[in-house]
Formats: structure tokens, C-alpha cells, sequence
């Protein structure tokens, strides 16, 4: 065999997750001690000196992943920030880059991997040096920017403010916006450059559906959710025609202080009767996409909206089984499911399904079916 040839076998990668038998020897102190008690203090010297020379290799085979692998860069741009300075005994009196550290933050899906490339690359625990520099706050928004990220692979599936087509309520006056950043508040003293606020939303108001997309803003330490409706395109009250098939998108904060989530509309009219035509105009942004079963059939929104909607177009008598007045409502309240029509010969009746999944009864002239 040639001497190349041999050399070739001698830097033959080991198998991915298998140690060398420098590695594993190096791993056994206690063997190194053993050869202390022949060679003397020197044996334990040397023991730590060999170490000192494979970490120092281990990181520099690290280094080099940096342009291959994001977990790699991520590790190396937080230590950067916390060590700008590059001597690690200096890390302390270095200032720390809070910044750098949160855009880390939000590249990385794979915590264990960018963990573990930190030890690697300096020997040290990258959790316990950020707590170490952030303060106990700001070590909460890293945590949250990296848990909440969607495209997070590893560990548990990442934290969701919101479901997509879940619907959102505001609790009290909330500001709608053009991205995910509270930082203008629409004062007169602004710079109206930054102005991103698209509207404020009054108390019981109907915001529309999260889209499934969120962010941290960290730098006003704000979680915020996309939300948005298609307004119908057709079986609109006249106010409502001009906008028809119209949608719109917007970032809102997700805090329970300022909005209620719902997943169930019943659940949502109980709370806030006056959604009602709200959502019986606004549609999920993907109301009109074909479900992927049947492409021809036509999707009819969340938690199972019917088709048909029943709303009264003047003051309306609420009838019961008995055909007995039980309630009367205001105009263009929506009334429930469209069940079907009666007619005795001197009035037609309009059966509907209530949000409580009660059967009900209305005069058909004071009411429009929307389709």
C-alpha cells in the first residue's frame, strides 16, 4: 500500500454519531489518572492539555459547518453578541448585542442542534451564558421567539396563539395593523412615516379569522396573530355590496387583555350577540377554495357556518313551537341556519336553526335568506 493510500485510511470519516478511540479514551479520565500515578503530576498536565487540543479541534471542524448549516451561524452569532470582543475571559465586560440575539432567535427551528453546536464551539452551555447576560425578561422573549416559531422542528410542536379560521373578538378598544410592530402608537408627536396603524376597533367588535401566522415583536414585547375576512360576494345587504369580495389582512395584539378567540360561533354570539351579522357577511380568507375532497363542491366556512343564513330585515316576532311570539329582535340580526318555509295559505313562515341549535319560527316577510 502506498503511502498516500495510507494516509487516505487514516482520515477515513468515522460513522456520523461514532466516536474515535481518542474520543472515547479521552472520555475515561480515570485512565488518564492511571497513567498520572506512573508518569508523575506531568500524566494529569498532559491529560488536560490533550483535551485542551481536541476541543480546540472539534471547534475548528465546527467553524467550518458555518456556511452549510444555520444551527451552526445561529450559535456563533449569539456568542458574538454576547462576546463581541472574541476573548473569553472578556465575555463579562463585554456589552451584549440583545438585538443580534433575538434576530438569532427568530431563524432558528432546532434548539438541541444550535445547543449543541455551542458546545462544541466553546465549550460552554449557550442556555446558561444567555441567562447569564439577558435579564429575566429578556430571557423570556428568547425563549418565546424560538418556541412560537411555526417552522420549529425539534422537541414540542411550536405555540400557537391562535388556529387558523379561529375567530377573534376585541375585548376592548385594539388597534389593527399594517405588520407586526407596535412600536407607533399614533400620537401627534410621531413621525407619521411610521405610521402602521390601519384602524382602532371598538369593544365587541368582530376582527376577523387568524390566518395561523404570528410574531414576537420583541422590542415592545407584543404577541401578535394575522387575522383577516373575504367579505361575499353575493346575497349582500345594499351597505354591504360595494365591498363585495373584497378581503383584507391585518396583525392584532393576541393578549387575552384586548381580544377573545373562539373556535365555536355559538360560543361567540353568546358572549357578543352583535357578531352575528358580522360573520354573516365576513367569510375566512379561504371561504371560496374548494376543499381538497371535492373540487366542485363549495366550501361553506368554520365550524360548519351554513350556506343558507336567516337575518331579519325589520323588527321581527321570534316564534316558538307553538307558533307563540317569544322574542323580538332588531334588523339585520342573523337569526341562525335556514331550515325551510311554511305556508298556511294567508302567511308564509321561515324555519330556522338557532346558534343554541334550537328550531324556530318567523314571519318570511320580515326576514332575507343569504346564501
Amino acid at each position: 500500500m502506498t503511502k498516500t493510500a495510507q494516509n487516505k485510511t487514516k482520515t477515513k470519516a468515522l460513522p456520523k454519531g461514532k466516536k474515535s478511540k481518542l474520543e472515547e479514551w479521552l472520555d475515561n479520565p480515570k485512565r488518564v489518572l492511571v497513567a498520572g500515578a506512573i508518569v508523575g503530576v506531568g500524566g494529569f498536565l498532559t491529560y488536560k492539555l490533550v483535551r485542551l487540543i481536541w476541543s480546540s479541534i472539534r471547534s475548528n471542524a465546527t467553524s467550518k459547518q458555518a456556511d452549510d448549516d444555520p444551527n451552526v451561524r445561529a450559535a456563533m452569532t449569539i456568542r458574538i453578541a454576547m462576546n463581541p470582543s472574541g476573548i473569553s475571559w472578556m465575555k463579562s465586560f463585554d456589552t451584549t448585542d440583545n438585538d443580534a440575539i433575538f434576530n438569532a432567535a427568530r431563524t432558528i427551528t432546532d434548539l438541541d442542534a444550535v445547543i449543541k453546536a455551542y458546545r462544541k464551539l466553546y465549550d460552554s452551555d449557550m442556555m446558561t451564558d444567555l441567562q447569564g447576560e439577558l435579564s429575566a425578561e429578556e430571557y423570556q422573549k428568547f425563549l418565546t421567539m424560538v418556541t412560537t416559531n411555526p417552522d420549529k422542528k425539534s422537541g414540542a410542536a411550536p405555540i400557537a396563539w391562535a388556529q387558523k379560521n379561529q375567530m377573534i373578538v376585541a375585548k376592548k378598544e385594539v388597534t389593527l395593523r399594517k405588520s407586526p410592530d407596535a412600536s407607533y402608537h399614533g400620537g401627534f408627536w410621531e413621525d407619521k412615516k411610521e405610521d402602521n396603524i390601519i384602524s382602532m376597533i371598538s369593544p365587541g367588535s368582530f376582527i376577523g379569522y387568524a390566518t395561523g401566522k404570528q410574531q414576537f415583536d420583541s422590542k415592545n414585547n407584543v404577541k401578535f396573530i394575522q387575522a383577516g375576512y373575504i367579505v361575499k360576494k353575493d346575497g349582500l345587504p345594499d351597505q354591504y355590496k360595494q365591498y363585495a369580495g373584497k378581503s383584507s389582512t391585518f396583525w392584532v395584539s393576541s393578549s387575552a387583555d384586548y381580544v377573545d378567540i373562539f373556535s365555536k360561533y355559538n360560543l361567540m354570539f353568546d358572549r357578543y350577540p352583535t357578531t352575528k351579522l358580522a360573520v354573516s357577511i365576513k367569510k375566512p380568507l379561504d371561504y371560496y377554495d374548494p376543499p381538497k375532497e371535492d373540487p366542485n363542491k363549495k366550501k361553506t366556512g368554520v365550524s360548519g357556518l351554513p350556506v343558507k343564513a336567516v337575518i331579519s330585515k325589520r323588527q321581527t316576532k321570534i316564534l316558538g313551537e307553538k307558533m307563540l311570539p317569544i322574542a323580538t329582535v332588531e334588523p339585520q340580526t342573523l337569526l341562525g341556519a335556514y331550515l325551510g318555509g311554511l305556508n298556511t295559505g294567508q302567511k308564509k313562515y321561515v324555519k330556522f336553526l338557532t346558534a343554541s341549535g334550537t328550531e324556530r319560527w318567523a314571519d318570511a316577510a320580515n326576514v332575507q335568506i343569504l346564501e
